[in-house]
């Protein structure tokens, strides 16, 4: 498969997941408000924000290259590529951190910010791009630590999430694992992103494919949690939060 075939499709099953999972937060219906649906509301948010953004840059990259490399419109994605890469990565760690704060607040200011999240997403993409764009590109291997680092707080900051939605039953069991696998995606981003930058850039084109390869299965696996829970919603079935029989069989400590 060809590295931009590549990259579109696993950008564009990011897309399809933020859909599904604005879909599932449709389901909730009146209790759209506690923290289990805010957290498909604002992982809805995120990953539309984020799959648009990745998407159409993706879909420039291939059309660009296949006009011809040297044509405008692919010496255009070329210059701001840069920029665009860095810039979704801050998005999503901006994500990472309000799901945390959304486990760990109380219920009303998580509602205030799930509601926020879609313009709060959208100006943190525009503006974290614009101003990344301003800064001299001084080469592949200063680009691809910057990418290793914003996987790397992104990675973090959604572990912290994922540990607190166990303790606050913040999340229920569909969502948690999709979150768990993109948390591996990001955990591989780093790993494969530190080796070019630290070692060489040869083999570029490979690392690369393998990179698309990993996010294109885990894109799968979350596509597949968001479509198993919005037939469970269809059907009216109940989705415990992550965790649940883990709860159920603590027993009081008596001394």
């Amino acid at each position: 498969m060809k590295p931009y075939v590549q990259q579109l499709f696993s950008s564009a099953l990011l897309l399809v997941f933020g859909v599904l999972a604005l879909l599932v937060w449709r389901r909730f219906g009146p209790v759209r408000r506690d923290r289990p649906a805010l957290a498909w509301s604002l992982t809805a948010t995120s990953f539309l924000v984020v799959g648009v953004y990745s998407t159409l840059q993706s879909l420039l990259s291939a059309l660009g290259a296949f006009i011809g490399l040297e044509s405008p419109l692919y010496q255009f994605v070329t210059q701001w590529s840069p920029a665009a890469n860095l810039g979704r990565g801050v998005v999503s760690v901006v994500f990472a951190a309000m799901l945390l704060v959304l486990m760990v607040s109380r219920r009303r200011w998580g509602a205030r910010m799930a509601a926020a999240a879609p313009l709060v997403l959208t100006a943190t993409a525009v503006l974290s791009t614009l101003v990344l764009h301003q800064v001299p590109y001084t080469g592949a291997s200063a680009l691809l630590t910057g990418m290793a680092l914003v996987a790397a707080l992104t990675a973090i900051v959604l572990m912290g999430a994922l540990f607190a939605a166990v303790h606050r039953d913040g999340l229920d069991q569909v969502l948690w694992l999709a979150l768990a696998a993109y948390t591996l995606k990001e955990t591989m981003t780093v790993s494969i992103m530190a080796v070019m930058a630290a070692w060489t850039m040869t083999y570029a084109r490979t690392y690369f494919s393998v990179l698309y390869w990993v996010g294109i299965v885990i894109g799968l696996c979350m596509v597949g949690f968001a479509a198993r829970r919005l037939q469970l919603s269809a059907g009216g079935r109940r989705v415990p939060p992550a965790f649940e029989a883990v709860h159920s069989m603590r027993r009081p400590v008596h001394g």
